[in-house]
């Protein structure tokens, strides 16, 4: 028997396949070409087989054992931008919305904070990080993209696809206007950042040219 936590790998090549399911590499190139088990094309043009696939075949065999629902977990997310936001309600709001709207949670963790989608170093965003990166969720609930991250969406969508997690939007509408409000708060708060890097870089050069400027008065005197 298989457990599917035990396939950690997104695809597997021919003569790993092979050895998983205990049969020769030229058995997995007849099921590919038989359509018993499709194999995907690399790069290269190489045979590789996913991680599904195997699963799937598997199960239909009656050799599949699955051990993951037990284990998973899901979790709620919400996010606001400011304080003011929370203390009129809208972090509670935005949860209670998501545990109201998921008809089917599995063990749910809700996790709630404020910080900008700017900020990757959110405490609360690391530990959904930690938690995905250790299998143990299952879904991660968010009414919009931006609560998650504001830029590189797609970077975090490919790393919990990656370790066996889906994120499901689950879509407030009556939340868009804080949405755009805090698109404009975060933007604001981006210009201010470089706004600052820059004078920053403008007083160190200055600082560095009267430095140069006395030294050099200096060696004349």
């Amino acid at each position: 028997m298989y457990s599917i936590s035990s396939f950690k790998k997104q695809s597997y090549k021919v003569h790993e396949a092979a050895k998983i399911l205990n049969v020769s590499t030229k058995t997995i190139r007849n099921y590919d070409a038989q359509g018993i088990l499709h194999a995907e094309r690399t790069v290269g043009n190489h045979r590789a087989i996913p991680r599904e696939e195997i699963i799937r075949f598997l199960n239909e065999k009656g050799l599949l054992i699955d051990d993951t629902s037990s284990k998973k977990r899901d979790v709620i997310y919400a996010r606001v931008s400011s304080h003011d936001q929370k203390n009129h309600g809208d972090l509670d709001r935005q949860a209670l919305f998501l545990v109201e709207s998921v008809p089917d949670l599995q063990n749910p963790l809700i996790l709630k904070e404020v910080g900008s989608g700017l900020n990757d170093r959110r405490k609360k965003l690391q530990q959904v990080l930690a938690m995905v990166s250790r299998g143990e969720v299952r879904n991660v609930y968010i009414t919009y993209r931006d609560r998650l991250t504001r830029f590189g969406f797609h970077y975090l969508e490919t790393m919990f696809n990656a370790c066996g997690t889906s994120i499901v939007i689950v879509r407030d509408t009556a939340g868009e206007k804080n949405v755009q409000e805090e698109l404009v708060e975060d933007m604001m708060s981006l210009i201010a950042c470089f706004s600052g890097k820059l004078y920053g870089m403008r007083s160190r050069k200055a600082k560095k040219k009267e430095e140069g400027a006395a030294n050099e008065k200096d060696k004349q005197s």
